[in-house]
């Protein structure tokens, strides 16, 4: 009984001074909201800042595409020129290659190919 007494006691006392103590004065308010504002002022321009950075670099990385693009169109193009039936004819004659007027193909004489010694 004198034990839950005190205990009560105690619980009063803590959460009078707990309240006397968390009273805020108008002085330390206004700093607390100046030191609140000063820190979401910084984090908005961090973000504006890396935003600004990446749209930067999304730019540079598009035009990077642009040019890859037509270097890839330009080497296509070119392989096309290569694999002309034109271009060979012509290499064929700077080799001094022979047209072939009769092509005769091999016929295995069984199904084995190679020989039994």
């Amino acid at each position: 009984m004198i034990s839950a007494k005190l205990h009560e006691l105690k619980e009063k006392f803590y959460k009078k001074n707990f309240l006397l103590n968390c009273r805020v004065n108008s002085k330390n308010l206004v700093i607390f909201v100046f030191i609140l504002t000063v820190a979401i002022g910084l984090c908005y321009l961090v973000q504006v800042n890396s935003l600004a950075t990446k749209g930067y670099k999304i730019k540079d990385l598009e035009e990077r595409v642009a040019d890859l693009r037509t270097k890839n169109k330009s080497l296509e193009l070119e392989i096309t020129e290569l694999r002309s039936t034109e271009r060979i004819s012509r290499e064929v004659e700077n080799l001094e290659m022979v047209a072939v007027a009769r092509v005769e193909y091999l016929r295995p004489n069984g199904t084995s190919v190679a020989i039994n010694r």
